[in-house]
C-alpha cells in the first residue's frame, strides 16, 4: 500500500499524509488478521477432525473410519503444511513496515511540536525518498525472510534448539551490503541508516525462530 501511494504522487497532493497513512494500515489490518485467525484456525481444526466422527449412516464404514482415524497426525498435517507461510508471512511484512515504523517514531521524537497532520504530511516525504533510495532494500529484506522461513521449516525441532540458524546477522549484513550501491553515490549516509534500523529490527528473525520452536514444543507436548 504504502509503495502504490509513492508511485502516485498526485495522491499525496489531494490528501496529504496519505502515503504514511497507507504505511499505518497494514498494521491495523494484521492485527485485525490475528484476532480473526484465532477463530478461524481453531474453527478450521474442529471441522477437520469432526469428518473423521461424523455418522454416514453405515455402522461397519463408520466403524472402520472411527478406529483408523489419528486425530494427532491430522493434526501434525496441518500445522506441517502451514508452518512456513505462517513463518513467512508475517516476518516479511514485519522487516518491510518495521524500518519506516521506527523512522516514524523518531520523526515524532524530534517533531514533538507537530500536529499528527503536519507529521503525516512531512513524513510522506521521507517515505517516498526511502523507496526510491532503498527501496530495493527492502525487497532484499523480504526475500531473506521467506529464505529464513524455509530454512526454519526444513530445520528439525533439535537443530533449532541446539544450532539455530544464523538469519539475522545474515540479513542484517546482506541489507547492508545492498544498500551500498546508493550509499557510495551520497556518502554512503543511506548504508549507515540501513545498519542502525536494520540492527532494532533484524532480530525479528530470532524471534520467528523461538517463537516457531515454542509451538512445535507446545505441538510436541
Amino acid at each position: 500500500m504504502t509503495a502504490a501511494a509513492c508511485c502516485f504522487p498526485d495522491l499525496g497532493d489531494l490528501l496529504p499524509g496519505a502515503v504514511t497513512a497507507a504505511l499505518l494500515a497494514p498494521c491495523a489490518v494484521a492485527a485485525c488478521a490475528y484476532l480473526a485467525g484465532l477463530y478461524l484456525a481453531d474453527a478450521r481444526l474442529r471441522r477437520a477432525l469432526s469428518r473423521e466422527v461424523e455418522r454416514s449412516g453405515d455402522v461397519h464404514a463408520d466403524r472402520a473410519r472411527l478406529e483408523a482415524a489419528a486425530p494427532e497426525a491430522r493434526v501434525r498435517s496441518m500445522v506441517d503444511a502451514e508452518e512456513r507461510r505462517s513463518v513467512a508471512l508475517p516476518l516479511a511484512g514485519f522487516v518491510v513496515l518495521a524500518p519506516l515504523l521506527l523512522h516514524l517514531v523518531v520523526y515524532r521524537l524530534l517533531g514533538w511540536s507537530l500536529t499528527w497532520s503536519e507529521l503525516f504530511d512531512g513524513f510522506d516525504g521521507w517515505i517516498r525518498l526511502s523507496v526510491a533510495i532503498v527501496g530495493h532494500v527492502h525487497a532484499v529484506a523480504a526475500y531473506l525472510a521467506f529464505r529464513h522461513a524455509r530454512t526454519l521449516h526444513q530445520t528439525s525441532t533439535r537443530d533449532l534448539a541446539d544450532d539455530p540458524p544464523s538469519g539475522a546477522l545474515r540479513a542484517l549484513g546482506y541489507a547492508t551490503l545492498a544498500s551500498v550501491i546508493p550509499g557510495v553515490a551520497l556518502g554512503l549516509l543511506p548504508t549507515i541508516v540501513v545498519a542502525l534500523t536494520g540492527a532494532f529490527v533484524m532480530p525479528g528473525f530470532a524471534f520467528a525462530r523461538d517463537r516457531l520452536l515454542e509451538e512445535r514444543r507446545q505441538l510436541g507436548a
